[in-house]
């Protein structure tokens, strides 16, 4: 199914406002969202402060290019078109309201790299930053294998605080994401 917006009031009640509120959350949704793309393979990579560089990697199916400007904005998925689909996709998905990316892209910097079965390369491009979408004239092709490449820079960059308290608590966040990786 293609990415596409949720009706508003189904926004208002799935929505969350601080659903990344830490690199820990970050990497939960990014492999989430892994998983639920099909991949077998899930690679994480970090900076050492676990806020300049959020990499995760996959083998899933790819984004589908027509998809492309719908990612990273609010309320926009692929898993669900109103509250009620809930009954069906609980269970069946980890990730269904369209936030991850979202909230990502509103935190830090997003580039994606992606491919699927049907593309001869990959693409890579930058969503623009807080909206989402497509940033205008960043989509090159690239060599890539099947699977999509979400980097996340400068996370909590507009939230200095919070950034710095990322910073100070990065060794713990590390141990805390090895052991979500583990499970």
């Amino acid at each position: 199914m293609s990415i596409k917006a949720l009706p508003a009031d189904t926004c208002r009640l799935l929505g969350s406002t601080t659903l990344i509120a830490t690199p820990v959350s970050l990497v939960k949704e990014l492999v989430d969202n892994a998983i639920d793309a099909g991949a077998t393979t899930v690679s994480v990579l970090m900076s050492p402060n676990t806020v300049d560089k959020v990499e995760v990697r996959d083998d899933g199916h790819g984004i589908d290019l027509v998809d492309f400007d719908a990612l990273g904005r609010r309320g926009y998925t692929s898993k669900t078109r109103c509250f009620e689909d809930l009954k069906t996709v609980g269970g069946l998905s980890l990730g269904f309201r369209g936030e991850g990316v979202a909230s990502a892209n509103a935190l830090g910097f997003v580039s994606i790299t992606t491919r699927t079965a049907n593309e001869a390369v990959a693409s890579t491009f930058r969503l623009t930053p807080n909206t989402g979408g497509l940033a205008p004239g960043t989509r090159k092709p690239v060599p890539a294998p099947i699977g999509t490449t979400v980097v996340v820079s400068c996370l909590f960059s507009s939230l200095p605080v919070r950034r710095k308290v990322a910073v100070q608590e990065a060794p713990k966040t590390l141990a805390a994401i090895k052991t979500l990786l583990k499970r």
